[in-house]
């Protein structure tokens, strides 16, 4: 997972955005930037879909290997 808080000229969001596969923003306003209350509840709020995600995509991956066929071994092998 990796964090970054950063300023920008982006509009508000109402809720975190997926911008990419496993990559989330969500961009609040300067004055709920300027309060620890509001930048924990964003941090907290991007935390889950984020999370989420990850664990889809690591659980998909596993499926995939899961669905190739084993080759049996034989007895001492």
């Amino acid at each position: 997972m990796n964090i970054e808080i950063v300023e920008s000229e982006e509009g508000v969001n109402e809720s975190p955005q997926e911008v990419g596969e496993g990559v989330f923003e969500f961009n609040i306003s300067g004055a709920a930037a300027e309060s620890i209350d509001a930048c924990e509840q964003a941090l907290l709020s991007t935390n889950y879909p984020a999370l989420r995600s990850a664990l889809a995509h690591h659980l998909e991956t596993i499926s995939k290997k899961s669905s190739k066929p084993r080759h049996k071994r034989g007895f001492g092998s």
